[in-house]
């Protein structure tokens, strides 16, 4: 690393501000000749800023010329290779969307199969008690037919098959009933191979589409466009920008150098 703090110009320069700071402290103009004086002393200062700028630039000149001859150097290479990393993540991302979408749509059509075939259970078991209600009723039909008959065993027996029927019913519509509770979509998992060193993160960002629909609170003041029409219109660049700004002036003091 190069050490620049034992050189003439570093001795010079600090030479020169230890005397700015001596001037400077404590300084007052009361008098006219004190002003007059100042006016001197304010060249002189200035004189000592040109000097100072001139030895750094004397140093630096050659370092920028060498920097900027290095950057032209590799802007070239590093910018193709710039290039070539957007298009292979711009690939890389776009197979990783393809396969999500793909991911989707299979778990899409996987969720529908489980659903249709939860409804088929759901169907088959209230198909298994419409015809077992059915069935049981004609057997407790005939059986009163039975009974009023004087034929009470027949009548017994055909009763207990009615039963038999409606219980077989409600087992197995139970169980579909089960089947179609527990019918759900296997997860389709669908993911990019992996590589070591290679890892992708969500990163949320945004686009303006309609400022004037923006909060105030995230509205940033455009003080370059402020400052311009102060430098205009002056005063008057009050009534335009608005009642949040106020408009004043300074007084700057210039001066040569000697």
């Amino acid at each position: 690393m190069l050490d620049f703090t034992k050189t003439p110009e570093a001795i010079e320069a600090a030479q020169l501000a230890d005397n700015a700071v001596l001037l400077a402290t404590s300084y007052r103009v009361t008098t006219a000749e004190q002003y007059t004086q100042g006016g001197e002393q304010l060249k002189e200062v200035k004189g000592a800023q040109k000097r100072i700028e001139e030895m750094r630039v004397a140093i630096t000149a050659p370092l920028n010329t060498a920097i900027k001859a290095a950057n032209d150097l590799f802007r070239g290479p590093a910018h193709h290779l710039a290039m070539a990393e957007t298009v292979i993540k711009r690939e890389l991302i776009r197979y990783q969307e393809d396969q999500e979408r793909i991911r989707r749509e299979e778990q899409r059509k996987a969720d529908e199969a489980a659903r249709r075939e939860r409804e088929r259970a759901e169907a088959a078991a209230h198909a298994a008690r419409v015809k077992a209600e059915a069935e049981a009723a004609e057997l407790r039909a005939k059986a009163e037919a039975e009974a009023a008959a004087g034929r009470t065993a027949e009548a017994a027996k055909l009763t207990a098959r009615a039963e038999q029927k409606i219980d077989r019913a409600e087992d197995k519509a139970a169980a579909l009933e089960v089947q179609a509770a527990t019918t759900v979509a296997p997860v389709i998992q669908r993911e990019s191979p992996k590589v070591v060193g290679l890892s992708t993160r969500e990163v949320w960002t945004f686009e303006i589409i309609d400022a004037s629909k923006i909060n105030p609170a995230f509205l940033m003041v455009d003080e370059k466009k402020i400052a311009a029409q102060v430098r205009a219109l002056k005063q008057d660049a009050a009534a335009i920008i608005g009642a949040g700004v106020r408009v004043y002036s300074e007084r700057q003091l210039a001066a040569g150098s000697k």
